[in-house]
This record gives C-alpha cells, structure tokens and sequence, in this order.
C-alpha cells in the first residue's frame, strides 16, 4: 500500500471501514443535499425521504454509518430498526421510546434535553383509536356519510351536515345521537388524540428552537427509519402515518429505508388485491431516492465476506487462475468469473450464493474445486432441469453453451512453451474449455485419473489432474474409488432445496 492509500486509509471514520460497496458516497452526496434543502427552507414542516433499494445492495449499512457520521458532525440522529420491533402493538410508541432513548443521552447536560421531556410528556394522552379501518368502513356504508365527516366527528367538530339521502336524514342524526357510549368514549379518544398531536408538535417546534440556540449541536434533527418492508403491513402503515402526523415540524428530517416494491405488495394483504400499494405509499415521501446497483466487483466481495464459507487455511483452493494475471486470485475473483460468463445479476448472485455456501461448508476434503463446484451452481440456479439433463448426458454442453454461457468471457494463462521461452506471449481459455475438462474425469476413479494424467498437460487438464491426487479412504484402493468432485452434483442438488 502507498504512502497516499495509507492515508486516505486513515482518514476514513472506523464507521466506515467495512464500506464494502461504496456507500460513505451515497451518504456524503445525501447529508449535501437535505443540509442544504434545510438551509434553504428552514421552515418546511419537516421532510421525509425515501430511501428505495433492494435487500443486500447495502441500505441498512448505509443507514447505520450514516447516522453515526451525523453524529460525528454534530448533528442529532437517530437510527430506528421497525423490524426488531415489529412484536409491539404501537408502532409510534416503540419508535417514540427509541427517540427519547437516543436523544436523552444526546442532549445530556443541555436546556433542550428539558424540551425533549416536555414533548414526550406531551403524548400521555395519546391513545390507540378505537374506530378505524373495518370500522369506519362499516360506519360510513351504514350512515352514507363521508370520511372527511366523519373525521369531523371524531375531531369534536359540529355533525350539523348534509346526508345524501335527504328523506332519512333526520333518522340518520338521531342514530348518530345513539350511537351510546362506547361510540362517545371513541370519539374523546380521537379528540384526545388530536389534542395530544397539537401539543407534541408544538413541544417539538420548542425543542428545535432550543437546538438553535445550542453551538454544540447543528440542524436538522436526522431520524433514520429501517427495515419496514420487513414488517407486518398494518405495523408499517402505521408507523408511516404517525411519522407524517406527528413529526411535520421544521427542523425535523426523517430517511426512510424501504423497498416499495415489497412493501406495497404486501399493502394487499390489507387494502385487497386491487390496490395500487406503491401509489399509496407515495403519499408518505416527500422525495424518493433510488439507492444505486453497487459496483459488481464490490458486491461479490460483500457476499463472500459476510458469507458462512469456512476458512481458507487448512484447504487447498484450486481456483484455476494464475497470480500473475490474476494477483488477488481467490474465491470471490472466480465467483465473479463465473457470473460474468452467465450474465449473472445481482438478485441472482445471491441466490448462487445460497447454493455455493452450504455446499463448500459440505466439503470436507482437503482439496476443493471450485471452478467445477461454481460451473454446477451457476448452472443449477440458472436451469435446474438443464443441470440434471447434462450431467445425464441427454444435453450436450455444446446446448448449455449457447443458451446460458458467454464464451468471451476468458482466463488468461501461460502454456509451459511460453514460460520456457521467456516470449511473454499469452494464451486464453473460455469456460467451455474449463467445464470440459472436469466433465470428462469428474466420476472417474483415482486410478483412471492418474493413470490419464501420467504425462504433462496444459491448463485447464491442469485441474482434473489435481484430482488424481487425493487420497483413497483407508482400506479402500485408488481403483474403487471415484474422486471428490463426483460427489459435488448432488451436493449441489441438496443446496439448491435452500430458498
């Protein structure tokens, strides 16, 4: 590592040091913008963005470290995980909890720690209302009014309106009268409701100024919202609608990590199969951001790092590829290799993975193919039915090539006449070739094998040959038994079960 790299190494906040997908510059470029937009219009009641992205391209590390590095600036914020809370019946509540939590211990020692108190205590009233969903629906088909007043009505508004249907109107008032006491005790606790949100706004709004006046502390106030795709659709709902009823006060700035995709769909579950879920949910977003695909490289490095896959010591990864084009030659390179060849994208790299990772762990030899085990995957995921029909042999691989591989997709390697000549000539080799290779001597014994490979060959016979070399079972001899590899399409097989 140059001198530069260390130092631009060392001037990363150890937040950020496991940045695997270049996320600090999807925050950088997000903190400019809404610390700007705040400067701009300091008196816009509150904003909320939508961070849109699919599962694994990063969103909850990109979250978490961000909110950290706000908080390294000075700024307040705060970082919310909906799912690990999705067991509570209020949503608000466990948010509100984690809010005064996080801010308590932020805001310790200053005056705007007392104006946090003050807006919690301004939500003692606040209350679960009784009549909603099914049971406003059920309201307005029985009386023929509208939401809005009904809405009216649960506000303590007047009920002095005009029914559609002029000649039962008088009828429809005094049932209103009727409705007994648990209708009114519901409409006191929607009245009771609204109160407490006026007070909690206006307690908010003071908390905001109080920051204003503190020099240790820099607006807006960040709260970080994560994982509500995860949730329960009804859970999720409501915790956006409490953020858009409750939080609407300047200064305040929410970042939403969601997959509208996901969670609109699963609105249906609620609003029925017709509904338009992610046109609903727009309503909630002030702005909506697509967090971008991450650089491919990056991504393979990510799943296999954060992958279950044992310990490279100890094991002897034949990996086909040679240090000297392919310097930092390892599994992920390979994996990459691989992908390239099936136009594999993202989604699907990480369904592979779901396959590679229980496979490899499965290995207990000491040596490992895994340009072959990789080739299977790929395939598998790809095609299952066209996996079994090739290694049945009622496909040929000639058929697999040309539908599902990229042959000019190549590795580069030195034929031993080069390396003896010095000539600094360089030689290639397609996937195609590699698979080949491995199909012609996989399910053959040991002593086949040795006996196929006594003389030198070229890559990529290089790596059936290594399998010749294992180590028949004590009491058993290199005649009666196949080779690790033969083992590697049925490990394959009972991976590929794992969704």
């Amino acid at each position: 590592m140059t001198s530069n790299t260390t130092e631009e190494a060392n001037s990363i906040p150890e937040f950020w040091q496991e940045d695997l997908l270049g996320r600090r510059e999807v925050a950088n470029y997000l903190s400019n913008y809404l610390q700007k937009r705040y400067q701009l219009k300091p008196d816009e009641d509150g904003f909320v963005l939508a961070l849109n992205a699919e599962w694994g391209f990063g969103k909850t590390f990109l979250m978490q470290e961000w909110a950290k590095e706000l908080q390294y600036q000075n700024f307040p914020a705060v970082y919310f995980d909906a799912w690990k809370n999705d067991f509570t019946p209020e949503p608000l509540i466990a948010f509100i909890a984690s809010m005064h939590e996080e801010l308590s211990e932020a805001f310790n020692e200053i005056p705007a720690k007392e104006k946090l108190e003050d807006a919690i205590k301004s939500l003692g009233k606040f209350v679960k209302p009784a009549i909603k969903g099914a049971s406003l629906i059920a309201l307005k088909r029985l009386l023929n009014i509208g939401f809005e007043e009904l809405e009216g009505i649960t506000r303590g508004e007047s009920s002095d309106f005009e029914y559609s249907d002029s000649e039962k109107s008088e009828d429809k008032k005094e049932l209103v009268k009727k409705l007994g006491d648990t209708l009114k005790d519901s409409l006191n606790e929607h009245k009771s409701k609204a109160q407490a949100i006026v007070a909690f706004r206006k307690k908010l709004s003071q908390l905001i100024d109080a920051l204003k006046a503190e020099s240790k502390f820099q607006l807006p106030v960040f709260f970080f919202v994560d994982e509500l795709d995860r949730c329960r659709p009804n859970y999720a709902i409501e915790l956006l609608e409490g953020i858009k009823h409750l939080f609407g006060v300047p200064g305040i700035y929410f970042v939403i990590g969601i997959n509208t995709v996901q969670l609109g769909e699963s609105t249906k579950a609620i609003y029925g199969p017709g509904f338009n879920g992610h046109r609903y949910l727009k309503r909630f977003f002030d702005q909506e951001y697509l967090l971008p695909e991450p650089d491919h490289e990056k991504f393979t490095d990510a799943l296999f790092k954060n992958s279950a896959i044992p310990e490279i010591s100890g094991k002897e990864w034949l990996t086909g590829l040679h240090a000297e084009f392919y310097p930092h030659s390892g599994l992920p390179e390979l994996f990459e290799i691989f992908a390239k060849a099936f136009g594999t994208g993202l989604r699907d790299r990480r369904r592979v993975m779901r396959i590679i990772e229980p496979a490899l762990t499965a290995i207990k030899e000491r040596t490992v193919h895994p340009c072959f085990l990789f080739f299977l995957a790929f395939l598998y995921e790809r095609d299952s039915v066209k996996f079994e029909g090739l290694l049945s042999k009622k496909i040929s691989l000639e058929d697999i090539v040309e539908f599902y591989i990229d042959t000019s997709v190549k590795i580069k390697y030195r034929t031993s006449a080069q390396m003896s000549s010095y000539s600094g000539s360089v030689s290639d080799v397609d996937i195609k070739e590699i698979v080949q290779a491995y199909l012609e001597y996989y399910d053959k014994s040991l002593a086949e094998i040795q006996k196929e490979f006594s003389k030198e060959v070229e890559f990529p016979y290089t790596l059936p040959q290594q399998l010749g070399y294992e180590n028949p079972p004590p009491g058993r001899n290199s005649h009666s038994v196949k080779t690790s590899a033969a083992g590697y399409p049925n490990l394959i097989r009972h991976s590929g079960h794992f969704l």
